[in-house]
């Protein structure tokens, strides 16, 4: 659930069961969520020393590419003359944003098209000379839309066509390490590219230094990347919270050939960041981009998942349109200009029971099969019971639409024959999950959001534990080594 804060927001719109806006009233002045109909709306109202940041949140019912992103970016507030003049640093010669009005099914929104006329030259000082086919970065063409349109931006035009060569990930890294941008700027997009990198090298097994990126590597996406990073900056982003994903169903062509949606660097950037993603039934291709993807998944602090509950009050809304007409839907990704407390609620149930005729391996059996079958937590206290007999109260919080197949588990796999349960309110810091390399193993760790801004981070316990008995190194260590990767992350994560 979105709970949103005081004042009230008026909801002129929704999403229907195919994931499609059915209607809509467009006003870029008040705050109007559009929401998918997993999220029921209920209206809380905040403490006023609850701290508060800047923060854009993205839905994507019909998926996301970097040029869609980017688009929704400028209709939110961001600049784009200024964004295309910053691309400049970039050292690759002018880079052209088209920016135009679309009313996809109705809607208002932005879309931009991005030309890099001199591809040829930039491939020949930085790319490799094998080449594949290219794939489009962005969704297809068809909208039907008004001529209203935003100024349209226009550089020096250079007549080389534009070519399909790799770019290592290497050149990329350095052309951003070099290039006169603002240092958020640049920390966001080396995270942006890495995540792209590290799906790479996972896909292809080779080392991230040896990764070289085909469609992602053009120009064009290199500027929906590096625009997306300057547009955030202009409108003062300190955090991004994101939907699921939609990968999108079907196959598509790229330049390995046919694949299955989605392809392998998106199905490994989802798995690798622990993104929420739906999948959609009937055949839609390919929804979300590997340029998209990684725009979401390294960007985000914070993903709205089922049943979880969100402190947000909005002040913008904007929509980027992408060029594919997809049946039955908008193709569109709505950001939302709210700001958040760093503090979240969600609902939990309670389950409890008291066992007095278990031993210690009957107990230990059993949390471990209630964990398995999705707790969000089990714990064990000592108690005293009747006639002094020493025993233990089995507590388990899980789902609230989990309360009866859990209390099922307990009641099948314990010697109890009762079990109490409650629905608890609980307050929660808002969290993420990251990974860093020690040693060359990887190590998840948990950051949360202090109610002062600021982030704490923790590796996984048993992570650390495996990585120290492989390298013999002890837990400590192996922990510490962890926690300053992550420190050196956040600074630059080259």
């Amino acid at each position: 659930h979105l709970r949103v804060s005081a004042p009230p927001v008026r909801f002129s719109s929704c999403f229907d069961e195919s994931l499609g806006l059915r209607k809509t009233r467009a006003d870029h002045r008040r705050s109007h969520f559009t929401l998918a109909k997993h999220y029921r709306l209920s209206q809380i109202y905040l403490l006023s020393n609850i701290s508060r940041m800047s923060t854009l949140f993205i839905e994507m019912p019909s998926g996301v590419a970097g040029d869609m992103l980017l688009a929704g970016l400028f209709d939110l507030g961001a600049d784009a003359l200024r964004v295309q003049h910053d691309l400049l640093a970039l050292g690759v010669g002018p880079i052209r944003l088209t920016t135009k009005r679309v009313r996809p099914s109705g809607i208002a929104a932005v879309q931009v098209d991005v030309h890099a006329e001199q591809e040829a030259q930039w491939d020949q000082r930085f790319a490799a000379t094998h080449e594949h086919g290219n794939q489009p970065h962005d969704h297809g063409d068809g909208y039907v839309h008004t001529h209203e349109t935003l100024p349209r931006l226009s550089l020096t035009k250079t007549t080389a066509a534009p070519s399909s060569a790799h770019r290592s990930y290497g050149v990329i890294r350095d052309l951003l390490t070099a290039a006169p941008l603002a240092e958020r700027v640049k920390i966001r997009a080396h995270r942006i590219f890495r995540v792209l990198a590290e799906a790479e090298a996972q896909v292809h097994g080779v080392s991230v230094e040896h990764v070289e990126f085909h469609e992602v590597g053009s120009l064009d996406a290199i500027a929906d990347i590096v625009g997306c990073c300057l547009a955030l900056e202009q409108l003062g982003v300190d955090r991004v919270i994101a939907a699921p994903l939609f990968p999108g169903n079907g196959f598509v062509m790229c330049a390995h050939g046919r694949m299955p949606v989605p392809v392998p660097a998106v199905a490994v950037m989802l798995a690798r960041t622990g993104a929420p993603h739906r999948q959609i039934a009937h055949d839609t291709g390919e929804l979300t981009t590997p340029t998209g993807c990684a725009l979401v998944t390294a960007l985000a602090d914070d993903y709205l998942r089922l049943g979880q509950e969100l402190s947000l009050t909005s002040s913008r809304v904007g929509y980027g349109a992408g060029h594919k007409i997809i049946p039955g839907q908008v193709n569109v990704v709505r950001v939302s200009l709210v700001e958040q407390s760093t503090l979240t609620r969600d609902q939990v149930c309670e389950l409890r029971c008291q066992i007095d005729d278990s031993t210690g391996e009957q107990l230990a059996v059993l949390m471990a099969d209630i964990l398995a079958a999705g707790a969000r937590d089990v714990y064990l206290t000592p108690v005293l019971m009747k006639k002094g007999r020493p025993g233990y109260e089995l507590t388990v919080l899980t789902e609230p639409s989990q309360r009866e197949p859990m209390t099922a588990l307990v009641l099948s796999r314990s010697s109890t024959i009762g079990v109490r349960y409650h629905l608890v309110e609980r307050t929660i810091l808002a969290r993420r999950t990251a990974s860093v390399s020690v040693h060359g193993h990887e190590i998840p760790l948990k950051i949360v959001t202090l109610p002062n801004g600021s982030e704490r981070a923790k590796p996984e316990a048993d992570a650390v534990l495996e990585v120290a008995r492989a390298l013999g190194l002890s837990f400590d260590e192996v922990q510490r080594e962890a926690l300053n990767a992550w420190e050196e992350q956040q600074q630059a994560p080259l």
